[in-house]
This record gives C-alpha cells, structure tokens and sequence, in this order.
C-alpha cells in the first residue's frame, strides 16, 4: 500500500492512527493488516496533548486516534517504556525503539494491540501502571531483542498488560472514565469504572466498582472519596485485586450522574 503523506497545510480531519515522520513504520503496519494509516511529516510532539472526550491527539495536519513515532515520552515516574513501546500516562501513544530486527519486532508487537484495539470496539488504550512498573523492574532487558517466540508471548498477554476502553460515557448506570480519588491527604487521577442500582430492601442507591490505578499504601483507614466533575461521593476500599486494581463500594447518591430513578414500594 502506497503512503498517504500528510502536511500540516492540509485541513484537518480524522484518521485512526497516524505515523509521524517514519516511512518503514508505515509499511510494516499497513503490512501487517492495520488500517487507516496517515503517514505525517516530522513533528515536535513533546508539547501535544490527549483530548480525553474524543479519545484523540490534536496534530499538526489531523486529529488521530492514536499516534506512533519514535518520540519518547515517559509518563508516570519516568519509568523505562513498557517493551520500549508504551508508557501509562501516555494513552493511545506508541513509541518506536531501537533498530534493525528489534524495531521491526516491536512494530509488529504495536500491529497487534491495533489489532486488539478494533476487535474489542476500544477508542483508548494505555499500558497499566502495574505492568509498566513489573517491566521497569524485572524486564527491561529482556525486550531488547527480536526473538519471534518472546513477542508472540507478550502479544497473547496483552489484554491483560493493558487498558482498554472506549468513549468516557455514562450507560445505563455505568459510568467509565476519569476520576480524583482522596485517601486522607492524598489526591490522585484514575481511571474508574463504576455501576449501581437501588436496592429493593432499604431504598437506597448502592453503587460499586473499580479503580485502574496504584493508590497510596493503606493504613487502617479504608475510606475515600471520589469525585467526578462537581459530584463527590464517599466510598470504602472493600479490595486490591491480583491485577493491581481496587475495588470500591458506597451508598447513596454516586459520584457520577444519573438519569431520575423511581422507587416503588410494594403495599403491604
């Protein structure tokens, strides 16, 4: 497939993933089955900034789902690039590293979360913190080559590696997206996804779910609020799950909005 190579002097429009700068990238994942890709001229990235409504980057010439360069940006505690692709803090952002073979095989490993990103209708896909940070520690050196096995083995584990999502969206009671998240005189950003429903029994609204995101080391308090927008909501750690994620729990009104809900109480 010949590349289509935009300018920033061309109107702006919308393209699923756009390569900035890197013509061998291109042809291997328009190679490797990838669809709309946007081949761009050489830019400064390190200034951009992810719009978290549309799931997009704001480019010189389009906006783009997602973006591959070989611009490396660190995200959280400038932790080495989980497999020299993908940083948490950094969404829907892969890097190119190394050279030769080695580039190769990582961008055959970036094919294949597209790939994963199509088959599960995501819009938004960030590494975990958690595996960012396993990496950093343990794995690092082990990426830096480009044996066919090693990679088909971190591309079958990477729905587990990483986050999907798609629009931050409010259906039927489940809200998915960003939240602050306080735990005494600690504050931090995560992603949540949380549910409900009013039980029948006491009338009142329960609502539950999940935290994507490492939070403080837990004392003897378990209690903490989340807030979304201007709606906060008290809530308690009711877990850590084996994924690294936390499970969180509360009563009355949630922290995200809700459609009016009508209670009815059968006569006795």
């Amino acid at each position: 497939m010949a590349a289509h190579r935009l300018s920033a002097a061309m109107t702006e429009g919308v393209v699923d993933v756009a390569v900035v700068g890197l013509d061998r990238a291109h042809r291997r994942l328009t190679e490797a089955g990838v669809t709309d890709v946007a081949l761009l001229d050489s830019c400064e990235l390190s200034e951009l900034l992810f719009d978290e409504s549309t799931h997009t980057w704001r480019l010189p010439a389009v906006r783009a789902g997602v973006v591959v360069t070989d611009q490396i940006r660190y995200g959280r505690e400038q932790l080495e690039p989980y497999l020299g692709v993908a940083a948490h803090g950094v969404p829907n952002y892969f890097m190119v590293t190394g050279t030769g073979s080695v580039a190769d095989a990582r961008l055959d490993y970036i094919a294949e979360c597209l790939k994963l990103m199509q088959r599960t209708g995501s819009s938004r896909i960030e590494v975990l913190f958690s595996t960012q940070r396993m990496f950093h520690l343990r794995g690092a050196a082990m990426a830096d080559n480009a044996d066919a096995v090693y990679w088909r083995r971190m591309a079958k584990s990477a729905p587990s590696a990483f986050d999907l999502s798609s629009h931050i969206s409010v259906v039927d009671d489940i809200y998915d997206g960003g939240a602050t998240i306080r735990i005494g005189d600690a504050e931090l950003q995560a992603r949540v996804r949380l549910s409900g429903h009013v039980d029948p029994i006491d009338g009142r609204y329960h609502w539950q779910g999940t935290v994507f995101e490492e939070l403080p080391e837990l004392t003897q308090s378990r209690s903490a609020t989340v807030t979304i927008g201007e709606r906060s909501a008290e809530c308690r750690i009711t877990e850590r799950t084996a994924q690294g994620r936390y499970s969180v729990a509360g009563v009355g009104a949630p922290p995200y909005a809700l459609d009016d809900v009508e209670v009815v109480v059968p006569r006795r």
